[in-house]
């Protein structure tokens, strides 16, 4: 089973270019890279909300869910926006492949900071040699990109 969600993980990340090139697109029939990541936002919402109202709609119009938890638990929407919005536009700019090279590698070096520490309650799972050397990797598959 580790190896199916690991497989579907893969092709997961796999859409996410696809997603950055098509809301590049979006934005230039409209106006611009930030108007294209609003629609894509925008399609993606209703989208959610129309699964969350099949799946559980009862439970959306709890308040109790919404009051409870640290702050920054609410963050994900302000870093997806900038997210999307950054990379519909950088896309353009730099291309695909080192965008996401980029990407991947500020994702790896964070996640191995959250993994470490624990950090928004994440379980620990301790940064060893083979960890950083992977990250290390990445970054020189950066350097490769770039050339």
């Amino acid at each position: 089973m580790k190896y199916v969600l690991m497989i579907i993980t893969f092709f997961v990340g796999a859409v996410i270019p696809v997603q950055a090139v098509l809301n590049a697109r979006l934005g230039k029939q409209t106006l611009g890279p930030m108007m294209g990541a609003l629609l894509s936002f925008l399609t993606g919402a209703i989208i959610l909300l129309a699964l969350n109202m099949m799946i559980s709609g009862s439970a959306m119009f709890n308040p109790k869910t919404y009051t409870t938890g640290p702050w920054y638990i609410w963050l994900g929407g302000l870093i997806g926006a900038v997210f999307v919005g950054y990379v519909t536009w950088v896309n353009q700019e730099q291309g695909m492949a080192l965008t996401f090279a980029l990407v991947v590698a500020g994702q790896v070096c964070i996640s191995l900071l959250i993994d470490h520490y624990g950090w928004f309650g994440a379980a620990v799972r301790t940064i060893t040699l083979e960890k950083i050397i992977g990250a290390a990797l990445i970054v020189g598959g950066i350097i490769l990109i770039k050339k």
